[in-house]
């Protein structure tokens, strides 16, 4: 295995900043990033277009295994450096469910965790370098003081 794509909900602050968490970390199995539901995810996976909406965590390999919630998780610790011992813990029968309660706590509640952290979303903060783009226009320019100040 090469290559993992994770299809994440690019809507979600905890989502997203999980995403620039695991991109920053040393990789040992390339890690590309696509927003779950968007045009290229609908493109490149078809047959995951129902399912992989942002709802949940999916990661398809440059194999063609597909990982879902828990496990798709486990497979991007697996892909970096420094976390690939802690991805065969949390795999081992004894932890395997702790890790999947854990997952699904943080899943329902990765909203509330957004707002109360204050996590935006790539949506969010595309957004708002769209709204201060500097404009072409005179339009734009700040208004000249009165009294020639």
């Amino acid at each position: 295995m090469r290559s993992l794509t994770v299809l994440y909900d690019a809507r979600c602050g905890f989502c997203s900043t999980c995403r620039h968490w695991l991109e920053g970390q040393a990789q040992l199995v390339r890690l590309e990033f696509l927003p779950a539901g968007s045009p290229t995810a609908r493109r490149r996976f078809p047959t995951l277009v129902d399912s992989a909406r942002g709802e949940e965590l999916v990661v398809v390999s440059d194999e063609g295994g597909v990982y879902r919630g828990p496990q798709a998780l486990i497979v991007c610790l697996w892909a970096l450096e420094d976390y690939r011992d802690w991805s065969f813990r949390l795999a081992r029968p004894s932890l395997l469910p702790v890790a999947r309660d854990i997952f699904e706590w943080v899943s329902v509640h990765r909203g509330g965790l957004s707002w109360l952290l204050r996590m935006r979303s790539d949506e969010e903060v595309a957004a708002a370098i769209g709204a201060r783009r500097p404009c072409a226009t005179d339009r734009c320019a700040a208004p000249k003081a009165e009294g020639g100040r």
